[in-house]
């Protein structure tokens, strides 16, 4: 039986830097049309859809990087209801849809058919401004960090004197660079008091530091809206993914990895923190899962998974952590 949205006209749009594909499904028929990606091209889409009586829409998008992000803004504001999907799923669906054909047009088609077909989506929300500045602040950090640990890895096997000083020359500037950013981030939450507010209560979680906590905040900025913890470890990835058919099929679980990979790599530190004190409140349930034989990994992934659902309960309900919240 189909669900109660598949008599909406559903959008999908496949997003590029610039330009937008949109394949619009109405009345069992597909319609597509190309603009630009700027507000002209907006404007054109407004006037596109009102040619066809569709004045709101389903729309989604794939989280594939920061082309989409005014056109989600402008979809919003004129009331369409949104939903920014994880490419990974759109993809299995096309695999079970028998996809073959892979162009600009066809990807819009597939999410446009993929909204039709899903139950359940989550609607995008937009984040305050506070946050999207966060965000941005937080990836940038991550990435000087990955380009200094790749100067780091090539200056290990420098070939001579003068490409090892090079390679120094700019692993001083990187970390000065970091150290910037680090600055940056903490006068950001200082000057916004629903950050500094937030981040004071996640740093009350045992194991979490400062950039784990701004972390959080910067890759689960809607984290509020959701209404459940278990919805919280989902989107971040940390659910498991079961494989079991029969008698011959039993594969060991493991975690999904959708969402965030920075939010899953900070968690995976709060994790260390919870592995290695005896005072951690993480602590006992990390060696629980040692003493019932399971891996070092599986343990350290069931720990993120406590922290990101403990996260959620002290932001939802404004509560700074107690040991009792680490049997969530």
């Amino acid at each position: 039986m189909n669900h109660p949205f598949t008599c909406w006209a559903h959008l999908g749009i496949d997003i590029s830097k610039l330009s937008f594909e949109a394949c619009l499904w109405l009345n069992n028929t597909l319609r597509s049309a190309t603009f630009p990606n700027n507000p002209e091209g907006f404007t054109q889409l407004d006037a596109w859809l009102k040619e066809h009586d569709v004045p709101k829409t389903f729309a989604g998008l794939e989280a594939t990087g920061p082309y989409g992000a005014a056109l989600l803004w402008h979809l919003h504001v004129q009331g369409h209801r949104v939903h920014l999907l994880n490419p990974r799923r759109v993809k299995d669906y096309g695999r079970s849809q028998g996809r073959r054909v892979k162009t600009d047009r066809s990807d819009a088609a597939l999410i446009a058919t993929y909204l039709r077909a899903s139950e359940k989506l989550q609607p995008w929300q937009p984040p305050t401004q506070a946050l999207v500045e966060l965000q941005a602040l937080v990836r940038r950090r991550a990435q000087l960090l990955d380009a200094l640990q790749a100067e780091r890895n090539r200056n290990e096997v420098a070939p001579s004197a003068a490409v090892a000083a090079s390679l120094q020359r700019q692993i001083t500037e990187l970390k000065a660079e970091v150290k910037r950013l680090n600055t940056a981030i903490d006068k950001h939450v200082l000057e916004n008091q629903p950050l500094q507010k937030s981040v004071r209560l996640l740093r009350t979680i045992d194991g979490v530091g400062r950039m784990i906590a701004v972390t959080i905040l910067a890759e689960v900025p809607a984290i509020s809206t959701f209404a459940r913890a278990r919805d919280v470890a989902a989107f971040a990835g940390l659910t498991p993914a079961l494989a079991e058919s029969g008698t011959s099929l039993r594969r060991r679980g493991h975690m999904t990895k959708e969402g965030s990979a920075l939010l899953r790599k900070m968690l995976y530190m709060g994790a260390l923190q919870a592995a290695k004190r005896p005072s951690n409140a993480f602590h006992k349930c990390y060696q629980a899962f040692i003493q019932r034989g399971k891996a070092k990994m599986c343990a350290m992934g069931a720990i993120m998974h406590k922290i990101i659902r403990v996260a959620f309960g002290v932001l939802k309900h404004d509560t700074p952590f107690v040991e009792n919240f680490a049997r969530l």
